[in-house]
């Protein structure tokens, strides 16, 4: 069972990349720390490491990341294989791999280096993120703990689900979002049933709308609703509008440096809250 005296660890995912999951991932946790000052942890498993990047341009850490943390500090530390049958899987301290931007806004480095070691023969591995958070008691320090996921099947996507208590899934509407939310939730679904978890789905959030929908983007939203199992998620009334500035990245790839997005950023926050406090 989910503990409600402790930070919810939610996972955003989604079968189908380019639908803004890292953007909303860490638009949702900075502003979180930033703006409403909860204390946030936020964990980059993605081989892409994009959520990485984005935080290292805000608070000009590139060179350093590039220097230092990538070879002594990123999430390729919690799957470091052993040696030999007869060595143990050491304990990985929070300060060996966790990053401090400032008092509230806390990460785990992504590392691009995570696709020379996905193994998902190892089923062992699966759970070092899950404990990792539970043997540093990192639910008793933060608020929240957000996961950015991968895009894909593969042994990382199954250790964002499994270290979660939570998942969201965002989706840009178009013909191909139906497919990869149906892939997830199968995956998901095999993965409770093998590993006896306790995973819940927040709902679905739509990113990248136009202002006005139109006819044809209406019916493919409609259309995405109706389909059996999705249709059962609940549906986020928030969701993020496109803003030209925020893709192109002129201000970096943080919504609260846009007046539109950061507006679309603060309501789902709100949204989020609420159904977080109806949980408990």
């Amino acid at each position: 069972m989910i503990d409600d005296n402790k930070a919810p660890v939610i996972t955003f995912i989604n079968m189908k990349g380019g639908v803004g999951k890292t953007t909303l991932c860490i638009g949702i946790g900075e502003y979180l720390a930033n703006e409403l000052g909860k204390k946030v942890l936020i964990i980059d498993i993605d081989p892409q490491f994009n959520a990485t990047q984005s935080l290292l341009d805000k608070y000009e850490l590139v060179d350093e990341y590039l220097s230092t943390f990538r070879t002594e500090k990123t999430i390729r530390k919690l799957f470091a294989t052993t040696t030999n049958v007869y060595q143990r899987n050491v304990h990985i301290g929070k300060e060996e791999v966790i990053h401090e931007f400032n008092d509230n806004l806390h990460m785990v480095f992504g590392d691009i280096n995570l696709i020379f070691d996905n193994n998902t023969m190892d089923n062992t591995r699966i759970k070092r993120v899950q404990k990792f958070i539970t043997s540093n008691f990192l639910k008793d320090i933060y608020d929240y703990i957000l996961i950015d996921s991968p895009p894909t099947i593969s042994m990382y996507t199954d250790a964002s689900i499994v270290a979660s208590d939570y998942y969201v899934v965002p989706v840009k509407i178009d013909k191909y979002s139906i497919l990869g939310l149906t892939n997830l939730i199968t995956v998901i679904s095999n993965l409770k049933a093998e590993a006896e978890l306790d995973i819940r789905p927040l709902g679905v959030i739509y990113t990248n709308l136009d202002d006005n929908l139109t006819q044809k983007t209406q019916a493919l939203k409609d259309e995405f609703e109706s389909v059996e199992n999705i249709g059962e998620l609940y549906v986020f009334q928030n969701g993020t509008t496109y803003v030209r500035d925020l893709q192109v990245g002129g201000k970096g790839n943080i919504a609260s440096h846009y007046k539109k997005s950061r507006e679309d950023i603060a309501l789902i926050c709100e949204e989020l809250e609420a159904i977080l406090r109806s949980e408990s």
